[in-house]
């Protein structure tokens, strides 16, 4: 080897050396929360406000009302507030943001208990926050309804009467006829997708205990039944209460439409 392909070859490692020796600034990587696009910029539910400099997915925030993003803070913003960072956003969903209903203003429509379920359920910035799945028929566009109904407080399983200052939920959930239904000839899927019911309005007490009760269906044989059980979430919800988000769900095989 002659001494000017050693030199090469010494100078090939080196550059390669510093390459890989590059300090990343990136504060942190895949980012999963959750919050309001305000102003057109997002501002998630512990109170920081992002700004998207580089986008690596579908979707655009300025057109939604609440979204779960996951991102790479890259840097705090230049020149901006002790609370600004620029990011990178690599998934984007969109949320049903609705308020909880009283019983007593519900419509037959919302009382439909058809099955659903709640994967993940967390409180931040004044919300329950849920992820919730069901089956759907396979290639269907029907639309899902979903609300929470307030039946009253939490019952005492000893007096069964209310326990005061404590919230009891239904999840209700109409499929509108996309469901499981005996023989169960027509193939299925899960779907889902995110919800925010805001309970700062709602709950009156700075602490509360709520309750949550879905129905869902039975599992036979690794595989849903069309009977169903009644599941229950006990959860604690406080005014300033703040719980990181769960890892994203893949929602590109679970797309079905959730309306109002």
């Amino acid at each position: 080897m002659t001494n000017k392909s050693i030199l090469f070859l010494i100078a090939a490692v080196a550059a390669s050396l510093m390459i890989s020796c590059q300090k990343d600034d990136t504060l942190q990587y895949n980012n999963s929360t959750m919050g309001n696009i305000v102003d057109g910029r997002f501002v998630s539910d512990q109170g920081n406000v992002f700004n998207v400099v580089d986008q690596q997915c579908l979707g655009k925030l300025d057109t939604m009302k609440r979204a779960f993003v996951v991102c790479d803070v890259l840097n705090k913003t230049s020149g901006g507030a002790d609370n600004e960072y620029d990011v990178r956003v690599n998934q984007i969903a969109t949320v049903l943001t609705k308020d909880p209903v009283y019983h007593v203003n519900t419509t037959a429509e919302m009382l439909i208990q058809d099955p659903i379920h709640i994967e993940y359920a967390w409180i931040s910035g004044g919300y329950i926050n849920l992820f919730v799945m069901f089956p759907v028929k396979s290639g269907s566009t029907t639309s899902h309804l979903v609300n929470l109904v307030h039946e009253g407080g939490i019952i005492d399983p000893e007096t069964k009467e209310e326990i005061a200052g404590t919230y009891r939920f239904t999840l209700r959930h109409n499929s509108n006829g996309d469901k499981i239904t005996p023989p169960q000839t027509v193939d299925y899927v899960l779907s889902g997708g995110y919800v925010s019911f805001p309970l700062s309005t709602y709950v009156t007490e700075k602490e509360a205990d709520f309750r949550i009760e879905w129905t869902w269906h039975k599992n036979v044989g690794g595989g849903l039944s069309s009977e169903t059980l009644v599941k229950t979430l006990d959860g604690k919800y406080t005014s300033d209460g703040f719980q990181h988000a769960p890892a994203p769900q893949n929602l590109s095989t679970r797309a079905t439409a959730i309306v109002e």
